[in-house]
């Protein structure tokens, strides 16, 4: 027995009404039912958590689009839900057991007002696709807004001898029916009259039959009638038609409907995982299984249920029984305000207990993203792929048919490398430590999803001391046998959108899911070899390294911008992208490099035992499709990202690049590297475009290709334009490009970016708006906004070179989100009269322009203290010396903001004019009795007597003077012209400059720096004036 029906939903745009229709359907039985009047403006594809699948399709404008929504145990079945139009749309089920391949065409027909061309073309558009199907068994349903009464003539055979009435549209239904010789089915089984109408009108006052189930074959059909207790507020009723399919054979596959997830208590897992005794298996795979094995049932003894709370609270399920009480009594005046208040209690119910749950986890300091995860119970899934014709298929077991043979050919080996040879070393591997395993077990994510053996990350770390004791054996067996159990050789791939166009498989990113035991296994390895990989890693890689960041060549690239510009040197920045990086390396070029950099060999052994005969099984639908896997490192493995970077520094190594790129302080600079994302710097286009054909030539010997789609260069004024081309293909310029999640542009303008980070804050204030919205804890809401949207706003901050109209924008923004999150307007701001400040009392965030700031103080501080000559520090200091700068003032700098910062710093502390007049009336007093012939007298005398207190330490000509007080740890420079005091300053503040002759150059120099002297003159002025008291002359008045 199968039931197929058919309901108008008047509307399914919003989370509430499709609340209301689960709801609803969960207390009938239907395995489908066709909706019509969709209205979304999104299409949704979604798989409940408990097996459902609801298909939606969307118009542009939200008029019409229909749906199917499939139960439980026929979702197995389902081989494609296509949108053949707007009012049209195809659901295909294939055969299963018992069930015959059946085709579904959901219809949704113009009303009447429509024109009588458009009418025609929808039944021409159904006959069309309706003729196209070659399924044994169609089902059409849906509103025709068509009536149909009985039979009529003998000749209508095609209609049965029940209805309520005809009218124009019902004609032109009936013509359809008898152009395709199909069955009316409505019409076919006696009802009173209060069970076939499927429409009323507002009121009650008129009921017709508007909804329609037409069928091909008559025999299978055992009755048609309405529903009447599925009621959701619309003015449709749901029309259920029953089916008998006679085909003998195995019964149906049903897919079991899934239980809410269990909750484990771990004390008592711990307690019984410590029921474990320890033997020794000669065979290595029993060995490891009666390990997992104890660990499941140690788990499953553990289970409980978890106590889940309802998504609809008590008033509203009164409030729906309520509702369909008062449309079985006939009162529609009630019925059609409780429908209002039914739709409006539902939608206030979800959003309340979202942002319940949000917020309850957002003060017990757990992650939000993955509670609302938690919370939805729904997951999409992908509709439609492109062939590699370039057609479009929706039917589930061609989609199967195009991952296998992409993948098939992604994982396959295309470059043939004969097996590296692997040295012989004196280098014993040491026993695995159970110390190793529990510092491994530390690090290992929380919430990760589990292998094929279902172990998640929470068993490892309740484990009791026994089973790591028996881990850290296990393991050093494999190590020392290089042998590791068969169960590793194989994983879950799930594929992850990325972005693009969804119906591309080549936008799917493949996650390996590996046993969670087997990354600790790897994990332990990594810890041992970490640091010999990263100490064969250059300064130009930044990726999945200690003490490095997206940062460092972020500032890097924006700085080589920065001083071109000013000095107006040619740069040319050339951004490569990498097809599926990760997963076409070769194995054979990954152990090389190992080797290469000096990993015992071992381990590089162990490596080539996992990586070979592995496969992987990827469950798109629900049918597994198994892919042998000769190529690429895992994607979910945490050792996977070392062995890239070590591939690709193996590569790299090979490419003569010492003389090419650009040279700063005398070393040249020819490439950044962030894993896989590279960037060429070069002074022209020919030099990029060799050291291109360079790179794309010593990828392809180990199986990397270039994606020369995504591959940009970027010039500023100063390169002469010329032809780009790799292999015939010319290399796309741009005037901007997103590195490392910042957009950079020659220019160095800060304002696209900022575009980028407004976008960004309020994509991460819609995170947490449910919370913030609920919470009154003012401390907990600043902190969401603290650590979500801030760092959202000011990302790479540290590299800015900030206006001030920069810093306004920065504001703006955040002035902007802080008024949402008070529930005020700007209109009502001022109308009000509140200032920013005020406002910025009530929600005690921080200033994101003072972050901003703060974040670069602190990476300029960062910066300062690197000794370890990677090229962030050196173009921090970079000046050119061949080159010199063109007059006029530069553009703002990264490094202004630092002199900006210490002038205002030290005005407060500068000499006063007073204090200022004084000194200089001194100085030309003393200079008037030859002081500078007494310094040099007296810096004898300060010698052999060794007066530790002040003490002449340069004599420099009689016009510049340097004076050391080490009592209070202060040097000083006077410099005199024209026997006045021209200049005085102290040297540990500004970094002065050496002392040596005062010429025209240093001159000149101490008078542009006049007035950035800094320190109050009271401690100089005491020193100076105990110098001049010891030589002997008096204080002028």
């Amino acid at each position: 027995m199968m039931t197929i029906c058919t309901f108008n939903t008047r509307t399914l745009a919003s989370e509430a009404t499709i609340e209301d229709l689960m709801v609803q359907a969960r207390k009938i039985r239907c395995d489908v039912i066709g909706l019509t009047e969709t209205r979304r403006h999104r299409p949704l594809n979604a798989t409940f958590d408990t097996g459902e699948e609801l298909f939606g399709t969307c118009d542009s404008r939200g008029v019409g689009g229909v749906g199917v929504l499939v139960n439980t145990n026929l979702a197995m079945n389902i081989d494609s839900f296509e949108l053949l139009t707007t009012r049209i749309g195809r659901l295909r089920l294939r055969r299963c057991g018992s069930m015959p391949a059946l085709t579904v065409f959901v219809a949704y027909a113009p009303t009447s007002s429509y024109d009588e061309d458009e009418i025609e073309a929808f039944y021409m558009d159904l006959e069309k696709f309706y003729r196209e199907d070659h399924t044994f068994y169609k089902v059409i349903v849906g509103d025709f807004n068509a009536k149909i009464g009985p039979r009529r003539t003998p000749e209508e055979l095609h209609i049965g001898t029940h209805g309520l009435q005809w009218n124009e549209q019902g004609e032109r239904l009936s013509e359809f029916i008898m152009t395709t010789r199909t069955i009316h089915g409505n019409s076919q089984f006696q009802k009173p009259t209060s069970l076939r109408w499927t429409w009323e009108s507002p009121g009650g006052e008129y009921h017709n039959e508007i909804d329609h189930i037409i069928v091909n074959r008559r025999y299978c059909l055992t009755d048609v009638g309405v529903v009447p207790k599925f009621y959701t507020g619309s003015d449709h009723r749901l029309l259920r038609a029953r089916f008998f399919f006679s085909r003998k054979g195995e019964k149906a596959a049903k897919y079991k409907k899934r239980s809410p997830k269990p909750t484990i208590n771990w004390d008592l897992f711990t307690t019984l995982a410590g029921f474990w005794e320890d033997t020794v298996v000669d065979n290595i795979d029993e060995e490891y299984e009666r390990l997992i094995q104890h660990l499941r049932d140690s788990a499953k003894k553990a289970e409980g249920l978890r106590t889940t709370k309802r998504r609809l609270s008590h008033e509203t399920l009164e409030l729906i029984r309520q509702r369909g009480a008062a449309r079985a009594a006939g009162n529609y005046q009630l019925t059609s305000e409780l429908a209002r208040r039914c739709r409006e209690a539902i939608k206030e119910d979800l959003k309340e207990r979202r942002a319940a749950v949000l917020a309850e986890a957002a003060e017990a300091g757990r992650s939000i993203r993955n509670t609302r995860r938690d919370f939805a119970n729904r997951k999409t899934k992908m509709t439609a792929l492109r062939r590699p014709d370039g057609t479009i298929t929706s039917s589930r077991r061609v989609m199967e048919k195009v991952i296998y043979d992409f993948y098939s050919d992604l994982f396959d080996s295309h470059v043939h490398l004969p097996p590296c040879h692997l040295r012989e070393d004196e280098y014993v591997i040491p026993s695995v430590l159970p110390s190793e395993v529990r510092h491994a077990i530390k690090s290992v994510k929380n919430r990760t999803a589990p292998g094929p053996d279902r172990i998640r990350p929470e068993h490892l770390k309740n484990l009791p001391t026994a089973l790591v004791n028996t881990l850290a054996r296990l393991f050093t067996r494999y190590l020392s046998e290089c042998k590791v159990p068969s169960q590793w050789k194989t994983s879950r791939t799930v594929l992850l959108y990325k972005k693009g166009d969804p119906q591309d498989i080549g936008n799917y990113r493949p996650i390996c899911l590996l046993s969670v035991v087997y990354k600790l296994f790897t994990r332990v390895i990594l810890n041992r070899i970490e640091r010999t990989l990263d100490e064969g890693q250059p300064c130009e890689q930044a990726g999945f390294r200690k003490g490095f960041s997206t940062i460092d060549h972020i500032h890097t690239v924006t700085r080589l911008i920065e001083v071109s510009r000013e000095y107006k040197m040619p740069l040319c920045l050339t951004f490569i992208d990498l097809k599926k990086a990760f997963d076409t390396v070769e194995t054979e070029a990954v152990l090389e490099a190992l080797g290469n950099q000096g990993v015992p060999t071992q381990y590089i052994r162990i490596f080539r035992e996992l990586y070979s005969n592995f496969t992987t099984r990827i469950s798109p639908f629900y049918d597994d499709i198994t892919i042998d896997v000769r190529r690429g490192v895992r994607q979910g493995d945490t050792v996977s990202p070392k062995l890239f970077t070590a591939t690709l520094e193996d590569v790299m190594r090979r490419l003569e690049w010492d003389n090419m790129g650009v040279r700063v302080d005398g070393r040249l600079l020819h490439h950044l590297r962030f894993a896989d994302d590279i960037v060429l710097i070069t002074p022209s286009i020919s030099q990029a475009e060799r050291m291109l054909a360079d790179f794309d030539d010593a990828c392809g010997k180990i199986g990397l290709q270039l994606n020369l789609t995504k591959t940009m260069f970027m010039r500023n004024g100063w390169v002469p334009d010329a032809p780009f081309s790799l292999n015939g293909t010319t290399i796309s310029e741009c005037s901007s490009y997103v590195y490392l999640g910042r957009e950079v542009n020659m220019m160095n303008d800060l304002a696209p970016e900022l575009g980028r980070r407004k976008r960004a804050a309020w994509g991460a204030y819609k995170s947490i708006e449910d919370v913030v919205k609920k919470t009154k804890n003012i401390r907990l809401r600043a902190h969401l906004f603290n650590t979500t949207v801030l760092p959202a706003l000011t990302y790479a901050s540290e590299t800015w070179a900030l206006r001030k109209q920069d810093e306004n924008a920065v504001s703006v923004i955040e002035r902007s989100i802080e008024r949402v999150m008070l529930g005020m307007t700007r209109l009502t701001q001022v109308r009000a009269g509140i200032r920013s400040s005020t406002l910025r009392q009530q929600s005690k965030i921080r200033d994101a322009a003072v972050y901003a700031k703060s974040s670069k103080i602190r990476w300029a501080g960062h910066v300062m203290r690197l000794n370890d000559h990677r090229w962030t520090r050196a173009v921090s200091d970079w000046t050119p010396r061949n080159v010199k700068r063109t007059t006029g003032r530069p553009p703002t700098r990264w490094s202004d903001f630092f002199t900006k910062s210490f002038k205002e710093r030290y005005d407060a502390l500068r000499v006063s004019r007073t204090n200022r007049t004084h000194l200089t009336t001194l100085a030309r007093y003393q200079c008037n009795q030859g002081i500078g012939t007494k310094f040099e007298s007296r810096r004898s005398n300060r010698k052999e007597e060794g007066d530790k207190r002040s003490q002449v330490h340069t004599y420099c000509s009689p016009l510049c003077y340097s004076f050391s007080s080490r009592k209070n740890n202060i040097n000083m420079m006077i410099a005199v012209s024209d026997r006045r005091l021209v200049y005085w300053r102290p040297m540990y503040v500004l970094n002065c400059i050496p002392i040596r002759s005062a010429k025209d150059k240093e001159s000149r120099r101490i008078k542009e720096d006049k007035k950035c002297a800094g320190l109050s003159s009271r401690v100089v002025w005491q020193d100076l004036q105990d110098f001049i008291e010891e030589c002997g002359n008096e204080d002028p008045k």
